[in-house]
């Protein structure tokens, strides 16, 4: 078998910014056949499937099933169907959602990475709960045991009682099994002392069995005397494999900042250089590494973990792409060559303390199945770039909450900067579920520029999320929703001004309503169903008679304005008095979804008190909140501190008020009977706002004394019970909580 010559010495000397190899390697990257994303995301499709119609007799709570889910947890993002989450639940439901019954043993924890990323998904507490309990008996009864294996055997203990070691990470491909959950509960927690215990074991192991020169891991310590035919150290190729796995996942999850990760970032370097050193020509690196010609047969599991490894490299930026692609697609090629036609993964090592040397096409194991879905999910991502210019954005949610919807924000000038980048093609590929996602490029000021690309991500407690600022290759399609914000001025119906999003939806009153209601506050309409309604609604009324203040099962407008600030409108407050302006006069929009819509109203001059006073209302409202972005810019030549109101009209039908530091709330049926359940408004300011919450002018009200000439922002926005997540007033409090809270600690966004 043939392998580069002389690409060890070069390699091991590169720690940053590889950028040597081979001479295949200085050519353009090329993507073969077996690797185009379409055809990599089939053939995982196929793998699972036989999988799953062929389940293992082993424990459900073993280090086979643990690596076979991480596998699957990787197909399960990126898919087009919830089968195989329903399978790991199906599982997870099954083991109660424990890990395995030893204590202490790596190996019965690595099932932990599946339930920590199925809590990631479903917010369920359960999912997490007993790796939590486990981990915490271990933090609080950390074990003092030896890493030397040999010597227990030795001492004339036989294999299961020096096993008993176990309490240590001894064998290195514990180094998968256990530090990757504990690296993802440090991140779902926020408690960096399950980091620091990870850390401290990692290198423990690793400065046992870690061989310096050769850049690779001894399995245990038997092995460092013994030596394979060719005289060469005896290195297994899968246990070398889960090390190189396991760290790419712990990787993933460590913070930027943590102090160890310029090491663990090293090692990752030194052992992807050795690993593509010694790549046989067919692309599978066999059992042995360093004696492939004593292990002819192909070897898969192995082949999968350092394919999945390398190709995470690439992806995030560790590995160069030139010189690493290259092994990175025949790796993929050899794997792909053992997969039988009903999808069943051959070559696959049986479980046993040695490199085997009689692998067949017929032996498959579902740790196998896991490495080749990890593999897969990454050869896809690096395809789907086929080399183009892209920038990694790392996106990190610092408060231990999940955060749906949340809207980032690039500036437009970081988009520029990639070559090719226009308003039709800029994309952002989320490497979590290996898609690109839907972005909404904004113009703020209507000047003809592009000052921002908007996208949204939902984040568990503490993630770190990675994506790609890239140009969309021509042969894909930009994603698309249904599911969207939108805004628009409505003649049909008086003038109002409509919007809304998945969560709710609003209006505001213009000139032709001033007959019946005079006021800038805000109607806030209740729906329980993702689309848009209110267009549809009013259609209804007007071409059918069909009232949309009645509920016809998506939704309507149950609340009453009249003249007041409604569900969080503003005003300028005198002398403890609202002062209201007429409808507004003029309207312009801004952005129209999908993430997104902006507009503005305009106020003519009014007399508040004293102060003759003019208004741009500027409102936005993201895909996924309940609550509007609003700015206002007073006008007045005389006032050079305007006091102000932000609130809610009080009902006589309930005194359900709610306040907490800058936010207020307030909860009210919807009709006397509550026939159409309750509806909750809620007003927020940020912490730089000085408010003071009262009760005035039969209203629940923030009121402050703001500049004339500064814009002052705030948000409101409204629920209905109808809508199961705000089901009673605490769940809606509860909500403003979390928005005030993440209003203050927004994501973390940086690239590279």
């Amino acid at each position: 078998m043939k392998r580069c010559k002389g690409l060890i010495p070069m390699l091991m000397g590169m720690l940053v910014g590889v950028t040597g190899g081979c001479a295949v390697a200085q050519q353009p990257v090329q993507v073969p056949p077996e690797a185009e994303p379409e055809t990599v995301k089939a053939l995982m499709v196929k793998v699972a499937d036989w999988q799953l119609a062929n389940p293992s007799r082993h424990r459900t709570t073993d280090w086979t099933h643990g690596a076979m889910f991480a596998g699957f947890t990787a197909l399960a993002h990126m898919a087009d169907t919830n089968k195989y989450y329903d399978a790991m639940r199906e599982f997870g439901e099954r083991n109660n959602w424990q890990p395995g019954g030893r204590i202490y043993h790596a190996d019965d924890h690595a099932v932990g990475i599946m339930y920590l990323e199925m809590y990631k998904r479903f917010k369920e507490p359960k999912m997490m709960q007993g790796i939590k309990d486990r981990l915490d008996y271990i933090l609080a009864h950390p074990s003092s045991k030896t890493l030397e294996f040999k010597k227990a055997l030795d001492s004339g203990l036989g294999y299961g009682q020096a096993f008993q070691g176990e309490d240590r990470w001894w064998w290195c491909d514990a180094l998968f099994m256990g530090p990757p959950v504990w690296a993802k509960l440090a991140t779902v927690t926020g408690d960096r002392r399950y980091l620091d215990f990870m850390n401290k074991e990692w290198w423990a192991t690793t400065d046992y069995l870690y061989d310096p020169e050769e850049h690779l891991y001894y399995r245990d310590d038997r092995y460092f005397e013994q030596r394979e035919a060719n005289g060469r150290k005896i290195f297994w190729s899968r246990v070398n494999g889960w090390v190189f796995g396991g760290l790419a996942m712990v990787l993933e999850e460590m913070p930027a900042n943590y102090p160890e990760r310029p090491r663990y970032e090293k090692l990752f370097r030194e052992m992807a250089a050795k690993i593509i050193s010694i790549q046989p020509e067919d692309g599978l690196w066999r059992a042995s590494l360093l004696d492939p010609d004593s292990y002819p047969p192909k070897e898969t599991s192995g082949t999968g973990f350092f394919t999945f490894g390398l190709a995470w490299g690439i992806n995030h930026g560790y590995l160069d792409e030139k010189t690493y692609a290259p092994a990175v697609f025949k790796a993929w090629q050899g794997l792909v060559s053992c997969v039988h036609p009903d999808g069943k993964l051959g070559f696959v090592q049986p479980i046993g303390g040695d490199p085997q040397r009689n692998v067949t096409k017929d032996q498959t194991e579902i740790y196998g199945v896991g490495a080749f879905l990890l593999a897969g999910s990454e050869v896809y991502q690096l395809a789907i770039r086929k080399g183009a210019p892209a920038k990694t954005m790392t996106v990190v949610n610092p408060l231990v909450q999940f955060r749906d919807a949340v809207t980032i924000s690039l500036d437009w000038k970081e988009a520029k900067a990639i070559a090719g980048i226009t308003q039709e093609n800029a994309a952002i590929f989320d490497f979590k579920h290996k898609r690109f996602l839907v972005v909404q490029p904004v113009d703020n000021n209507a000047d003809g520029t592009l000052d921002e690309l908007l996208f949204q991500m939902n984040m568990a407690p503490g993630e770190i999320r990675y994506a790609w600022l890239m140009k969309r290759p021509e042969d894909i399609a930009a994603p698309t929703t249904e599911i969207r914000t939108y805004c628009r001025f409505a003649p049909d119906r008086k003038d109002d001004f409509l919007w809304e999003n998945d969560k709710a939806a609003y209006r505001m009153y213009g000139p032709a309503l001033e007959y019946e209601t005079i006021t800038c506050g805000i109607d806030a309409w209740g729906k329980c169903v993702p689309y848009p309604i209110m267009d549809k609604m009013l259609k209804a009324y007007n071409e059918r008679g069909i009232s949309y203040h009645e509920n016809h099962g998506e939704g309507g407008d149950f609340y009453k304005v009249g003249n007041t600030l409604g569900c969080g409108g503003m005003a300028p407050f005198v002398d403890g008095k609202i002062c209201l302006p007429r409808n507004f006069t003029s309207w312009k929009i801004i952005a129209n979804g999908p993430i997104r819509s902006i507009f503005e109203l305009t106020y003519k001059p009014w007399q508040a008190g004293p102060f003759e006073v003019s208004e741009v209302k500027r409102i936005s409202i993201d895909l996924g909140s309940n609550m509007n972005r609003i700015e206002c810019r007073y006008s007045s030549k005389d006032a050079a501190i305007l006091p102000l109101a932000a609130g809610i009209v009080l009902q006589p039908t309930s005194s359900k008020t709610w306040s907490l530091g800058q936010a207020i709330a307030y909860w009210l049926p919807t009709d006397p009977d509550g026939k159409y359940g309750w509806m909750g408004c809620g007003v927020v300011f940020d912490s730089n706002a000085k408010t003071t919450t009262t009760t005035a002018d039969g209203h629940w009200l923030l009121t402050l004394e703001h500049p004339i000439r500064k814009p002052v922002v705030y948000y409101a926005g409204s629920c209905w019970s109808k809508n199961e997540e705000f089901s009673t007033f605490e769940k809606w409090t509860d909500y403003l909580k979390t928005f005030a809270q993440q209003l203050e600690i927004p994501v973390n966004v940086t690239s590279k």
